[in-house]
């Protein structure tokens, strides 16, 4: 299925001339770093001088109309790797499905099914200067980064010119799909949903997750880095696949997740508060706590200075996992920029790794 997906998405790159003409758009990111990388003493994991992609995509979305006040819309996305993996993450592909849909939208919102971000998880993007880059994602510290397959959303058009609700669930296409023991049968066992809040210079949201199961399949899951790749592999760290989020060392394996953002942006100031709760489904004593603070300020029209603190505290593990990172951007032009970033990662307040590293992204 995802091979002839590839197919249909080169061959839309192809003919990009022809689907301009029928309402569709070619479009993508490239972010590339080079970064220098102080691991952990013993932690194995390659390289200290790397070239990374730091979640590239690209696509083609469009739609056109069905009937007088109704469009069918659709969405084809691929994260993409330009240089060669560092480190051997299990079942890397230089091809990977990212948010891509088939839905349709109106005066009563918009309806979509396919493979794409949970609700609770578009609240976190509003918050993370970082966003999308390896090492300092916030998805790195925190659980509930999920990329879901196999889910239909509903979502509100903006209702009183400030509020838009989102409701999705994750079909479970068998019997336990989740792999935990819990049952997985029903078309609403899985649920997502977030509320978000737009009083243009302030914004607030609130998620919920409950039965989030990325950390026990390949459901979608798009772990972080240290998610994925460094912390299993350390003594004294959360059990495999749970990164910097929840412990759930003898749980499921399944989470319920509770977590709101707020934030103001000024016209060359914005700053985000994320808070989160996640708890095993089965012994709701295992469970963590995670807030991030995020900081921009616009020095000028083309350079941009950065902050963001995060920590998680695995209650039932005695263990407390930190992230602080600083960067600058450099705007080249309206579709490009370069950036200087460096970050800190921290377990019980012994290093895991530090980065510093600069790079380019273009959009297009």
């Amino acid at each position: 299925m995802k091979k002839t997906l590839l197919a249909l998405a080169i061959g839309s790159v192809i003919a990009a001339p022809s689907l301009a003409l029928a309402d569709a758009n070619l479009y993508g990111k490239l972010n590339l770093s080079v970064d220098h990388v102080d691991y952990a003493e013993g932690a194995g994991l390659g390289g200290n001088h790397q070239l990374n992609t730091n979640k590239s995509y690209f696509g083609v979305r469009g739609g056109s109309d069905v009937s007088d006040g109704l469009k069918g819309i659709f969405q084809l996305e691929f994260g993409v790797s330009v240089d060669n993996q560092p480190i051997p993450v299990p079942g890397f592909q230089l091809f990977t499905l990212r948010n891509s849909f088939l839905g349709i939208e109106g005066g009563f919102g918009t309806l979509k099914a396919g493979t794409f971000d949970t609700p609770l998880r578009g609240l976190s993007a509003s918050v993370d200067q970082f966003h999308d880059q390896v090492y300092a994602d916030s998805f790195n510290l925190m659980a509930g980064e999920w990329r879901a397959e196999n889910i239909i959303q509903y979502s509100t058009p903006k209702l009183a010119d400030m509020l838009t609700l989102n409701v999705a669930t994750v079909l479970p296409e068998g019997d336990d799909s989740n792999a935990s023991g819990n049952p997985n049968q029903k078309a609403m066992d899985t649920l997502s949903i977030s509320a978000m809040f737009d009083l243009d210079s302030f914004y607030a949201g609130l998620g919920y997750d409950r039965n989030n199961y990325a950390l026990t399949t390949d459901n979608g899951s798009d772990l972080g880095f240290t998610q994925s790749v460094i912390l299993p592999g350390l003594s004294g760290a959360p059990s495999a696949g749970t990164g910097g989020g929840i412990d759930v060392t003898g749980g499921s394996g399944v989470i319920d997740i509770i977590r709101a953002v707020a934030g103001f942006n000024a016209d060359s100031f914005q700053v985000g508060l994320l808070l989160q709760e996640a708890k095993d489904t089965k012994n709701s004593s295992l469970k963590d706590f995670t807030w991030i603070l995020s900081a921009g300020f616009d020095m000028s029209e083309n350079i941009k200075l950065k902050a963001q603190y995060g920590a998680t505290d695995a209650k039932t593990a005695d263990l407390k996992s930190e992230q602080a990172t600083i960067g600058a951007d450099y705007k080249l032009g309206a579709q490009t920029k370069t950036y200087a970033y460096a970050t800190r990662f921290e377990i019980d307040s012994d290093r895991d790794y530090a980065v510093v590293g600069i790079g380019a992204e273009h959009r297009f």
